[in-house]
């Protein structure tokens, strides 16, 4: 099958859309800021290289698991749907569309259901334990989820906000390049 492969924060939504779950669960629990000391020290020891990703992304989606996730991510999106860059929404859906993410799939799978994208490779986590399954798909590891869990796909197009962490992903493109900026398409080599 032949499909065009995009990845998801400022490339098919306009900004980083963890961040912005972050900030919309703080205003929507508020009982959630009991925990800003400890992201602060978090993302100081991630900044530092102290721990992984997969233990940062836990601390900041650990909360989670005392609320409904999937009523808070309809949520999210009811209010966010309108920063899905227009580019995305006039794609050519002849072909299949694939995202991949290092998001959590939990938190980009509903809007990307209904965008219709055919699938999902992003990072899994498990927001009623707080806890990352596997690896942060980002970088390398999205070039090995790609082979694991889009081996059937033939990748025409690629389209990315970032040239260096998804340059691996750029050499899948058996037609075109994109970078993409603030939601503009440009064709690279």
């Amino acid at each position: 099958m032949i499909a065009d492969l995009y990845d998801f924060d400022r490339t098919i939504f306009n900004g980083e859309s963890g961040t912005y779950f972050y900030l919309f669960e703080l205003r929507r629990h508020p009982r959630f800021l009991l925990n800003l000391p400890g992201h602060i020290i978090t993302l100081i020891k991630f900044s530092l290289g102290k721990i992984s990703t997969e233990k940062f992304k836990e601390t900041f989606y650990g909360p989670l698991k005392s609320v409904d996730c999937e009523k808070e991510t309809k949520l999210f999106w009811e209010k966010y749907e309108h920063k899905i860059n227009p580019y995305f929404l006039n794609r050519d859906k002849s072909v299949k569309t694939i995202v991949c993410s290092a998001s959590p799939v939990f938190q980009i799978k509903p809007i990307c259901d209904k965008l219709g994208v055919d699938l999902i490779v992003a990072t899994e986590f498990d927001p009623k334990t707080g806890k990352a399954i596997g690896l942060n798909c980002k970088d390398g590891e999205k070039i090995e989820r790609m082979k694991k869990d889009a081996a059937g796909y033939t990748i025409r197009d690629v389209y990315t906000d970032n040239l260096k962490s998804d340059g691996p992903l750029l050499t899948l493109a058996t037609r075109d390049k994109y970078h993409v900026v603030k939601g503009k398409t440009t064709k690279i080599n």
